[in-house]
């Protein structure tokens, strides 16, 4: 998508042509799978077994390791995602974080010289939405996953082949077993 902009000065008659290049949509944060009865009650059961096993270890810390997590986790799956907004453009990848309670909306930038590469793969949950992953250059959180509109996918593989290599990725465990168990 091209557009351009033509600024006037006030102070002055001149025209000046500016140009912005790019890709925008929004996406919910993560995929929301709903849950039913049955699934908080499976969490419930394997906590108290986890519970019962460390009793029986005598590891009381994992105790209130467990107790919290089970807290956590079930507050963790009842929350809706959040509307994202994400812009591509020549310059590089921005992800607008929606305004929260107590916070104001913020955004990130990544340069394309801090990106390696890409990848784009199916959602098993929403077939309207598909994943595009970033590799980062970062140690400690190497991957970015973005959910954008499936309509979308060749534009953006075009858009982005321009600047940054596509190369395959597979998905990690963490990935597969919150897919798994629908979290």
């Amino acid at each position: 998508i091209i557009n351009i902009f033509i600024i006037m000065d006030k102070n002055e008659s001149k025209i000046k042509p500016v140009e912005e290049l790019g890709i925008e949509w929004q996406a919910p944060e993560f995929i929301y799978y709903k849950k039913d009865v049955s699934w908080y009650w499976l969490s419930l059961v394997i906590s108290v077994i986890l519970l019962a096993l460390s009793i029986w270890q005598r590891n009381f810390l994992f105790v209130v390791f467990i107790i919290i997590g089970w807290f956590v986790v079930v507050y963790s799956t009842s929350r809706k995602p959040a509307t994202w907004h994400f812009k591509l453009n020549e310059k590089g990848f921005e992800i607008a974080l929606p305004k929260t309670k107590g916070s104001s909306a913020s955004s990130k930038f990544y340069r394309f010289t801090e990106i390696d590469g890409f990848d784009i793969h199916d959602s098993e949950a929403d077939k309207n939405y598909k994943e595009l992953f970033l590799k980062i250059k970062k140690r400690f959180s190497p991957y970015l996953k973005i959910n954008f509109p499936s309509a979308k996918e060749e534009e953006i593989k075009d858009f982005l082949i321009k600047y940054i290599p596509k190369e395959e990725y597979n998905e990690s465990l963490a990935d597969s077993f919150s897919k798994l168990i629908r979290f």
